[in-house]
Formats: structure tokens, C-alpha cells, sequence
């Protein structure tokens, strides 16, 4: 008997806009897209192509932008990022792991239209690193609001 296995990666993102004067919350979610760069950088982790560094694979900054181009597979960066703040929580959970990111009332103010995850060698510079998801958003930031952004990113067997 012969069992194939496809490996099955997506993710979602879920937006949560908090007025600080009003307290009214305004919820955005997205699929995203797993892009080229991202699916190469896990692939060279699990060859180990990148010992001793080992940060191939590790998704460690958010970023936002204004850029309005659909997410596609060949991306290697935001069109037009304005805003990136380092993942500041991880929580795996068998096949999946939700990354945490906060953007306080004064950052990422904007019309924001694009979002992205990064890793390997990002750092706190825009366009650095690699580019793993990249998700379509419309949605205003004001300097009252602060978002979070819980991005959830799952690997799957499908026989």
C-alpha cells in the first residue's frame, strides 16, 4: 500500500483595533499568503543548511504598510512597509503557533492596506529579513488607537 503525504501551511491573521479613549474594539481577520521565501527558509532548516546560526525558519518581526498590491508568491517584502515591531510573543501548539504583536496608539498610524511576517535575518529595519506571510488589510489606524495582531500560523498533514 502506498501513502502519500502532502504537508498542508496556512495562516490567518486577526486585527484587534482598540480606541483608547472610547474603549471600542473593531476586529479585522485575513487569510494569508505563505509566500516563496518563507517556504524556502523553512526547507533550508530542515536540510540544517544554516548551522550553527539556527535562525533559519524563525519568524521574529510584524510589520504593517500602505502598500494596496494583492499578496502573491514571488513577494519578498511589503510594497510599502511603514511600521514593524518585534514579535513580542510565541505560543506553539502541536501543529500550529500564534505570533503576538502590539503597535501602541502613536505607531503604525495610517491607512493600512498590507501586512507581513519576517524572519531569519530581520531586524527592527524596514524591507530586512525574509518575508514568510504576507496578508491583504483595509483598514484605517487613527493615533487614539492601539492594534494587536494575533497571527496564526498552522502545518497540517493531508493524506
Amino acid at each position: 500500500m502506498k501513502l502519500n503525504t502532502n504537508l498542508k501551511i496556512e495562516g490567518k491573521v486577526r486585527l484587534t483595533f482598540k480606541d483608547e479613549v472610547t474603549g471600542k474594539i473593531t476586529i479585522v481577520e485575513n487569510h494569508n499568503l505563505f509566500v516563496n521565501t518563507g517556504l524556502y527558509s523553512i526547507i533550508s532548516r530542515l536540510a540544517g543548511t544554516d548551522i550553527p546560526a539556527n535562525t533559519k525558519g524563525a519568524i521574529t518581526y510584524c510589520a504593517v504598510g500602505t502598500g494596496t498590491n494583492a499578496p502573491a508568491a514571488a513577494n519578498t517584502k511589503l510594497q510599502t512597509e511603514i511600521k514593524r515591531k518585534q514579535i513580542a510573543d510565541r505560543s506553539p501548539v502541536n501543529g500550529s503557533v500564534t505570533y503576538r504583536t502590539y503597535f501602541n496608539t502613536s505607531e503604525a498610524v495610517g491607512a493600512l492596506k498590507e501586512i507581513g511576517l519576517f524572519g531569519d535575518a530581520a531586524t527592527g529595519t524596514a524591507d530586512s529579513g525574509t518575508l514568510f506571510c504576507r496578508a491583504a488589510i483595509d483598514k484605517a489606524k487613527t493615533d487614539t488607537e492601539s492594534l494587536t495582531v494575533d497571527w496564526v500560523v498552522s502545518i497540517s498533514a493531508v493524506v
